[in-house]
């Protein structure tokens, strides 16, 4: 204990001794090392909060904090939506809130059908529907992990005896997005095609999806091809490229990497089109049909001839001058023949339909490198110079680009190979690389490198002086102890040099006084030390 005592003493004298400045920077540094201290005793014994839910809307995190609440859990609300709960029971917080149908995801889903009320009318089932309908189809849409909220909207007509009369259904989505998020064509098209999958009869002319900003996102109109603008954009792009690799991957094998510049334009056809058409050859012609008939018959010419006033026999034949003779009497009659053919013109019923997407015309710009030729230059360093190929080697060149790519020259295709000289500074270009690297290396360990220069900062300046000074004055102390009793005239002196009561006094206040005091005794004291080092 009196260790201990003389040890804080020692301290508080050396302190006192020491300069302004020191004592204010060596203060300052005191202080700052307890409020660490203070603040890592207090961070390691306070309860750590975890976020529980984030991006909530007004009505889940009214739900949450009420069950919170009920279950005696402490929360804290971090921000707009956000909710953070003691960190130890985070997961059992929300298994606990999810087996309670909590948070709701935005809306009233089906669950409204799980409490039936006694006298509900087919209006009141109906418009619930709608309601559970539109809930599950925002809660599905806000998994999405670019919209933070969402909004749906349906008109569900009534159904109609006639068709004619029956309304078509239609549906409105409002999204909210993350901030700095974008969502992509394919995105919104899976938007669509959930929202009109899930109600029965909606067309996707019939879907309305805009932001909360108020800018449109997707409206398809019949008369407006925009929103596949992107899709063929995105195709273009991708055969571009594929015309691009096909082209490059050859030139690269041929000339060597880092030698062939290669772009690829085309023009596609994105219009649907159907054509049908039928074809005639009349040199050629077909027996489709072909009918024959016969007709003949034998009957006795039996009409009256003659007077009709003259006498007949009773077998009906004339008598007198105007009988016929028996071989005028003879049967007479008659033979037709008929025949009907068809003839059929050889006919081709062709029905041609061209996809969207199809090539129009293609243009390739090729640019080539070297060869070079190493040759002193006017100072007589060896250098490399383009020379250039020859226009046997181009020609071969642009042959193998044009059956790359299906070169047609009847749709117009334009097939350019150049050869020109590259940059060839490789040496700036890799010092150029080498700083970025170093430069992003040191942006990635900013932090790092902060702390370290920090805690260098404070071994310097407060640690190593403040050790430096108390050493110093250890070696002082010594030092008196060993050399005043040895001074000469020391007990004539004893209320000068008094050990004990120069504790106050600085070894360097202690010389000028004895100088002042006695400049004979002061030289003496010198000598002596001279002595004792020869």
């Amino acid at each position: 204990m009196d260790s201990l005592l003389k040890t804080f003493q020692r301290i508080g004298s050396a302190f006192r001794g020491l300069p302004t400045s020191q004592k204010i920077l060596y203060s300052g540094s005191v202080f700052i090392l307890i409020a660490s201290l203070g603040y890592l005793l207090y961070a390691a014994n306070t309860r750590e909060y975890a976020g529980l839910y984030s991006g909530l809307s007004e009505e889940d995190l009214g739900l949450v904090v009420q069950r919170l609440n009920a279950q005696k859990i402490p929360y804290r609300i971090t921000g707009q939506g956000s909710i953070s709960v003691p960190r130890d029971v985070l997961y059992e917080t929300r298994l606990s809130l999810a087996s309670e149908g909590v948070p709701t995801g935005g809306g009233t889903g089906f669950e409204i059908f799980d409490v039936q009320k006694l006298g509900s009318t087919d209006f009141v089932q109906k418009v619930n529907y709608q309601r559970a309908l539109q809930g599950e189809l925002s809660r599905t849409i806000n998994k999405m992990d670019a919209v933070e909220q969402s909004r749906v909207h349906l008109v569900m007509p009534e159904e109609s005896l006639f068709r004619e009369d029956q309304k078509p259904p239609s549906a409105s989505v409002v999204l909210k997005l993350r901030h700095g998020v974008r969502l992509s064509s394919s995105q919104v098209q899976g938007i669509v095609n959930l929202v009109s999958g899930a109600v029965p009869g909606l067309e996707e002319e019939k879907i309305t999806v805009l932001s909360t900003d108020g800018q449109v996102i997707f409206k398809r109109d019949s008369s407006s091809n925009s929103f596949l603008s992107d899709q063929q954009a995105k195709y273009k792009s991708l055969m571009e490229e594929d015309y691009r690799r096909k082209v490059q991957t050859m030139l690269e094998q041929l000339l060597g990497a880092n030698r062939v510049i290669t772009r690829v334009s085309l023009d596609l056809d994105f219009n649907r089109a159907q054509v049908t058409e039928e074809l005639f050859d009349p040199d050629s012609s077909v027996v489709r049909s072909q009918q024959r008939s016969m007709e003949s018959s034998q009957d006795r010419d039996l009409n009256p001839r003659g007077n009709p006033d003259r006498p007949v026999n009773l077998e009906g034949r004339l008598v007198g001058a105007d009988a016929l003779e028996p071989e005028q009497q003879e049967q007479k009659g008659f033979s037709r023949q008929r025949e009907t053919v068809n003839y059929e013109i050889n006919r081709v019923a062709r029905q041609t339909v061209h996809a969207p997407g199809g090539v129009r015309n293609v243009s390739v710009a090729v640019i080539v490198d070297g060869p070079y030729e190493i040759k002193p230059d006017e100072d007589g360093k060896m250098k490399p110079f383009f020379v250039g190929r020859s226009a046997d080697e181009m020609n071969t060149l642009e042959d193998l680009v044009k059956r790359a790519v299906g070169y047609d020259e009847g749709r117009g295709d334009q097939i350019t190979v150049s050869n020109v000289p590259f940059a060839t500074d490789y040496g700036a270009m890799e010092g150029i690389g080498q700083e970025n690297r170093w430069l992003k290396m040191l942006k990635d360990n900013q932090r790092i490198l902060l702390n370290l220069l920090l805690i260098l900062l404070v071994f310097l300046f407060v640690v190593r002086p403040f050790m430096k000074k108390l050493q110093d004055l250890e070696v002082n102390d010594s030092n008196e102890k060993e050399k005043v009793p040895a001074l000469p005239g020391a007990e004539e002196n004893a209320d000068l040099i008094d050990y004990q009561e120069s504790q106050k006094v600085t070894l360097k206040q202690k010389a000028i006084a004895l100088v002042n005091q006695d400049p004979k005794r002061a030289s003496d004291v010198v000598r002596a030390w001279l002595r004792e080092e020869s």
